[in-house]
């Protein structure tokens, strides 16, 4: 009985939302009082119906291929003749023809979009060679696909240090005398695989003590040490030569140090010049290595070098708009000035002039109308590739998404009030007789000359041998230089808003279109063209619409968090 008295209460308890059950009562309730009427209203006034249909969000459906497409298996990837990848799994992609049937490769069954196109990520074959079987109903279709194999010899082997090396003097003689585009100009790295840490313009002069392969390991100070390629300089330089002039009141006598290169003159005063477009600060550092690093406000400049320019060696007066102030670090040797700007740096170039001096050019901001950002404000767009580039499974090259995205993007930034300047507007590219590294080298230096406020490069991504696309997809943006990372960040914000895939984020990558130094860069990667899906996405000319607004949105954000 005390059981059922139990359950009775539980069962009450969850019928009125966990409270207590109310008293039951026999007494007569007192009736409610009389209701009022309410005041009368004002009729309220009729909302129009919408005359807009809802933007849609997301990836489009993937239009359906017709009942009677002929049935035929086409491989986009692997490629023909393709070396075949140490890894224990890889994506196949391409198509079937027809979105009705069945796919087996290799015994395991494949997911086939409504268009034909498929992507699996299978093992890899023990005979490097996949086995395709398409069918619907009573038709059949059957295709191989194998890698080539690559014999022990052909593997590249590493760099083997050179215990014997001897320590040479050398200048950099490649590239440009300017550091402006990231890219033509000698880079240094802390490894000899690593990451680009410094640039170093022609005419720089290095101190080599190591050697490993075709790299050489450079001392710049009693700390600090960079890898640089021996294509970049010419070596056995005399540490003694091309002593600089007396220059007069501006330069003094200064013995050189045994170590590294130190002219018997030198300009030990910097000076400050002024302009419509920027401010250039002329340093002592006579063909020094030097680095420049970027951080919100500030620039810092730091000349390589066996001693200290003091900070009464350098005119610190201005009243320039840009500049805030200056600071000095004497710690460790060599000159350490950091420029501190009044908002944050928009962009700089750094080169040597005739007498050796370090000019650091630093770039005034373009006028920004909070109201209407665009306006005025010139652009480069970069539609990404060719050479090179994905391909999506029913063939559709990266080139052709990523200029098709362009020129959607470059009418939308017009109709705004932007200048919209263009690498290239064919598929050919730039310049089509030249191999990759030239042609990247070519658009960053494109969007240098042009002198345009901002540079944007329009990708869409793909996946290296190995890796899981089902695990790693997402769009993406990417930047080099600490202020273009909160373009990135906007840019991002809004592809991802509009893509509806996994947003992978702004990331930091030395990449050739993002390593200009005179303006904010990014790279977008709004889609992966190996999915069925998204490959069939930007075949469709309203998701490009949408996929091109959302870079706008995203440019505009960035210009209104720098307009003054």
């Amino acid at each position: 009985m005390l059981n059922r008295r139990i359950l009775v209460t539980a069962l009450l308890a969850a019928f009125y939302g966990c409270s207590a059950p109310k008293k039951i009562t026999t007494e007569k309730p007192t009736p409610p009082p009389a209701p009022v009427a309410p005041a009368p209203q004002p009729a309220p006034t009729p909302v129009p119906p919408s005359t807009q249909a809802p933007v849609p969000m997301g990836i489009p459906t993937v239009p359906e291929s017709a009942p009677d497409a002929p049935l035929h298996i086409s491989v986009a990837y692997p490629v023909p003749n393709q070396w075949r990848p140490t890894v224990d799994s890889n994506f196949i992609f391409g198509t079937v023809g027809n979105g009705h049937a069945s796919l087996d490769i290799n015994g395991f069954p494949v997911p086939v979009a409504k268009n034909g196109a498929f992507l699996a990520f299978l093992p890899m074959p023990e005979n490097g060679k996949y086995h395709l079987v398409a069918s619907r109903g009573m038709d059949r279709d059957s295709m191989n696909v194998a890698y080539s194999t690559r014999t022990l010899e052909e593997t590249p082997k590493k760099n083997i240090a050179d215990k014997g090396f001897e320590p040479k003097y050398a200048r950099i003689i490649k590239g440009s005398d300017t550091l402006q585009t990231g890219n033509d100009v000698a880079c240094g790295a802390l490894t000899p695989d690593g990451n680009r840490e410094w640039f170093f313009p022609r005419g720089a002069r290095l101190h080599f003590i190591e050697h490993e392969g075709k790299y050489y390991k450079a001392k710049l100070d009693s700390n600090t040490f960079a890898w640089i390629a021996d294509s970049n300089f010419t070596s056995n330089e005399d540490p003694n030569q091309d002593r600089m002039p007396h220059h007069g009141s501006g330069s003094v006598v200064s013995p050189r140090i045994a170590t590294g290169f130190m002219p018997f003159y030198r300009l030990v005063k910097g000076d400050i010049f002024p302009s419509t477009g920027s401010i250039d600060l002329k340093l002592p550092g006579h063909y020094y290595p030097f680095q420049i690093t970027v951080n919100g406000n500030t620039l810092r400049i730091h000349i390589y070098s066996d001693s200290t320019i003091l900070p009464s060696l350098f005119d610190t007066t201005t009243n320039d708009p840009l500049i805030d102030h200056f600071q000095y670090d004497s710690t460790g040797g060599g000159t350490k000035l950091t420029v501190v700007l009044k908002i944050p740096v928009w962009g700089y170039k750094a080169f040597y002039t005739e007498d050796g001096s370090l000019d650091v050019r630093i770039r005034r901001p373009p006028e920004i109308d909070k109201n209407n950002p665009l306006k005025g404000i010139r652009i480069m767009l970069d539609p990404g590739h060719p050479p090179g580039g994905a391909t999506g499974p029913t063939g559709m090259m990266e080139r052709e998404a990523n200029l098709a995205e362009a020129m959607k993007l470059r009418e939308q930034l017009i109709a705004k009030g932007a200048t919209v300047l263009m690498t290239h507007e064919t598929l050919s590219g730039l310049v089509s007789d030249v191999n990759q590294i030239e042609e990247l080298d070519a658009r960053s230096l494109l969007g240098v000359q042009s002198n345009v406020d901002l540079y944007l490069s329009v990708h869409n991504n793909a996946f290296p041998d190995g890796t899981d696309p089902f695990l790693k997809y997402g769009t993406s943006t990417y930047y080099f230089h600490p202020f273009s990372a909160e373009l990135a960040a906007d840019l991002d914000k809004e592809i991802a808003a509009v893509t509806l895939i996994p947003n992978l984020g702004a990331k930091f990558k030395s990449l050739a279109v993002c390593r200009p130094t005179w303006m904010p860069c990014a790279l977008t990667e709004s889609l992966y063209m190996m999915f069925p899906d998204q490959e069939a996405a930007l075949r469709n000319p309203e998701f490009l619409d949408r996929l091109a607004a959302a870079h706008v949105r995203g440019i505009e954000d960035f210009l209104r968090e720098r307009a003054k």
